[in-house]
Order: structure tokens, then sequence, then C-alpha cells
């Protein structure tokens, strides 16, 4: 009788053992899931306006469309005056590390910056907000999107049913920004 009663007590521990380390891993992951929410940003800002019907956003003061204090509308040279000799320099653009500075060759043919990419954390936005940085960080910086696409945030106007594209985009990867772009 005594084998018996220690035989059950050995398996109703071996069982209870073994029910509370499956939900120690339920419970790991549950929490492992909310860690990655709160990484998140959940925005008033909506997804689906028809940029094709309605004019979205609004123009950002001008302190806010530079990259290393260039701003957008410089020559290639006065960039080079500011940064010095480029990584990388072709008819189409000037390359310092993460930086890009793209200048319009096709459209107004005026050979100045009309965008600017960021790709690594070589430099910030006026606001402070750099490649690697979270959506919660761009949020708390610069408000809520004027515009959510799939992966990227913008801020900034846009002209209905045209090209006319004035302001940032961070593009992300769910979490944290992985470029920004900002372009007129």
């Amino acid at each position: 009788m005594k084998q018996i009663i220690i035989g059950v007590l050995f398996v109703t521990y071996f069982m209870l053992s073994f029910s509370i380390t499956a939900n120690a891993s339920w419970l790991s992951k549950a929490w492992g899931r909310l860690e990655n929410s709160l990484d998140t940003v959940s925005t008033n800002a909506s997804p689906s306006t028809d940029r094709k019907k309605y004019d979205i956003g609004h123009l950002l003061p001008r302190e806010d469309m530079k990259i290393a204090g260039v701003p957008l509308g410089a020559t290639f040279s006065e960039i080079k005056d500011s940064l010095g000799n480029p990584q990388y320099e072709s008819n189409e653009y000037l390359q310092y590390g993460g930086i890009k500075f793209h200048r319009d060759i096709y459209l107004y043919r005026d050979y100045r910056v009309d965008r600017i990419y960021v790709t690594n954390r070589d430099a910030a936005t006026a606001r402070g907000i750099a490649v690697g940085d979270t959506l919660k960080q761009v949020v708390a910086a610069y408000g809520e999107p004027d515009y959510i696409y799939r992966n990227y945030y913008f801020y900034g106007y846009q002209k209905a049913g045209s090209d006319h594209i004035d302001g940032i985009y961070f593009t992300h990867n769910g979490k944290k920004v992985t470029q920004i772009t900002i372009c007129n």
C-alpha cells in the first residue's frame, strides 16, 4: 500500500510539473507577444484616404526639410562646399555614407536636390529621428502621420491627383525606421 501511495504521489508530481512547464511556456510566448506589441504604435491617421481625390496633410516647416544641414533645393556645389567631397558622385546623386542627395535632372532640369535618402544612422532629421528609431519615437517627435501606407508613415503634403509631394517618409519594418526620405 505504501508503494502505491508513493507511486501515485510521484505520478501526480510528474504530471503537475509537466503542466506547469507547459503553462510557463504559454505564458512566456504571450508575454513576448505583449512586449512586441508595445513597440508598435497605433495612430488615428487614416490608411485608406484616396490620394487621387483628396489633398493630404500639411506643409512642414522648411527647417524640417533638411539633413546634415543641407536643405532641399541645394545644388551639388553647395553640398560639396558644406560637406566636402562625397564617397560617390554621379550625374544624379551625391552619396556621403548612408546619406544620398538626389537631384532633379528629368522633370524641371534645374539640377537642384529634390530628394534626400538616409539609410543608416549617419544623420537624423531636424527633430532628431534617425534610422533605427522606433515608431513611438517618430510619433512623439512628429505627431500623428498625415498618411499611413503598409510600410511607411508620411508627414507633409500631397496634392490630390498629382505627383506633387512635399514631406518626409519614414519607411519601417513594423517597429523601427529603416529609411528616411525627404522630398519635394
